[in-house]
């Protein structure tokens, strides 16, 4: 689907309210938004930031209004990957650091103790380490 026919869609189906009352919102006339639903007119910038407003669209519903469904999923796809890939990365930069302190007992035990702490013990256990740390 098109912007225009995503945009008339969403206010048809999901917003379920007429073209009038969705132009009076977006405070310009029914004519306006008439051009904009049926791509005889491309709205600017800031009134599509104003449609996003008023149309209360989450961020991935915003996206899918403005990309075309076969690039929506391309580029939700390169996302999850460089997503994976940089979690990898973090993932080995760290991992043998933790796996010679999970290597060691006493280690092991204290985090076994601050598992069963409540929140709020856990907490305060943490910061009075962390400061005995920083002297």
């Amino acid at each position: 689907m098109k912007f225009h026919e995503k945009l008339k869609a969403y206010r048809d189906e999901q917003l379920d309210i007429s073209q009038e009352e969705a132009a009076k919102l977006l405070k310009i006339s029914n004519a306006t938004l008439s051009r904009y639903e049926s791509s005889a007119r491309q709205p600017s910038l800031e009134m599509i930031n104003l449609i996003r407003s008023v149309y209360r669209l989450s961020d991935e519903q915003f996206l899918n209004l403005l990309t075309d469904d076969q690039n929506n999923r391309k580029t939700t796809e390169a996302f999850v990957e460089q997503a994976k890939e940089s979690q990898d990365r973090y993932y080995a930069q760290f991992q043998p650091f933790v796996s010679e302190l999970m290597a060691n007992a006493d280690f092991r035990n204290l985090l076994l103790h601050l598992r069963e702490l409540s929140k709020e013990e856990r907490e305060q256990q943490l910061k009075e380490f962390t400061d005995q740390l920083k002297g």
